[in-house]
């Protein structure tokens, strides 16, 4: 008895494994397939895409129309799904507009969370064609951008966090070529030129009314995020005045830390108007001047540090 289950047992793992090997070149070629058509549907017109790198945990493609870059497609995951993974992949120009999304892997409920796979779906549709930098990447329930499925609000909220993964992945991608960003103008006053600048590494721009110099913006940074760096990029009036910020990178929380990036938020609002001089550049609950964001003081903390930074880089330049 114990030899016949012996042999039951051998036969069958032998015949698994011969399925498994006849059908894995197949399925390799149908998801690498799938790939290739999920790029023609997120990417403006392109000649060819570099080979996938990691990227923030991210896959990204580099698409390329007569020798320049003219877009990006990440691949992004959410483990938060109401069945698990949400598996994605997000279209950028260079400019940071989303061209498109594709959903390559869910499992979540027919007819519900299993919506976004749909065409012209809202979830797609809140993003698609958007500046992200402009956006609020969380569900409207949470206070975001974003229209969810109807009763699947934990698979919008994947799908959302799964697009913010992709566009921190977009931005170091395109800060490595030199796109993307912030435009510089609508941190600083009037200006009729601007001028690209750098000081010890540091990225900045002159504003120049006529032939007079207006303001400064500067690149600010932090390694202190709850997620590691917070890039900023904040604007300054010749006097030291706070123009504006603007968040160029971040990898926070979505819902808590990313909110940061919205407009008009707690921290920014802190700080805009204000004299640099005369800022405490610390989160109120420390003893400083600047309102932290709701459950999220170390991205908080990070925030103020980057704009800390970039006001001891324009002080250098303002001498």
């Amino acid at each position: 008895m114990v030899l016949m289950l012996f042999v039951i047992a051998f036969v069958c793992s032998a015949a698994v494994a011969g399925v498994f090997q006849m059908t894995k070149e197949p399925i390799e070629k149908a998801q690498a397939q799938k790939v290739v058509d999920a790029l023609r549907k997120v990417l403006p017109e392109f000649d060819e895409t570099s080979e996938k790198k990691s990227v923030a945990e991210c896959g990204v493609y580099e698409a390329v129309l007569g020798g320049e870059i003219v877009g990006y497609a990440v691949e992004s995951v959410s483990h938060n799904g109401f069945s698990g993974d949400v598996k994605i992949i997000v279209g950028f120009t260079t400019d940071g507009t989303i061209y498109n999304i594709e959903v390559l892997e869910q499992a979540e409920t027919p007819g519900l969370g299993a919506n976004m796979v749909s065409e012209d779906n809202v979830l797609v549709g809140s993003f698609v064609g958007k500046r992200a930098e402009e956006m609020n990447m969380t569900v409207r329930k949470d206070g975001g951008d974003v229209d969810a499925l109807t009763a699947a609000t934990i698979s919008s909220r994947a799908f959302s966090e799964a697009v913010a993964f992709a566009y921190a992945a977009y931005l170091e991608c395109a800060a490595e070529n030199g796109q993307g960003g912030v435009d510089p103008s609508r941190l600083l006053p009037e200006s009729d030129q601007i001028e690209e600048m750098e000081l010890d590494g540091v990225a900045a721009y002159k504003a120049l009314l006529g032939n007079e110099v207006v303001g400064y913006a500067v690149e600010g940074r932090s390694n202190s995020g709850f997620n590691g760096l917070v890039r900023v990029m904040v604007g300054f009036g010749v006097d030291g005045t706070i123009v504006d910020v603007a968040v160029l990178e971040q990898n926070e929380t979505p819902g808590l830390g990313t909110k940061m990036c919205d407009e008009g938020n707690a921290l920014v609002e802190s700080l805009k108007g204000k004299s640099a001089s005369g800022v405490k550049f610390a989160l109120k609950v420390e003893g400083g001047d600047v309102d932290a964001l709701t459950a999220a003081t170390v991205s908080s903390r990070a925030y103020v540090e980057a704009v800390e930074s970039a006001y001891e880089t324009f002080k250098k330049i303002n001498l």
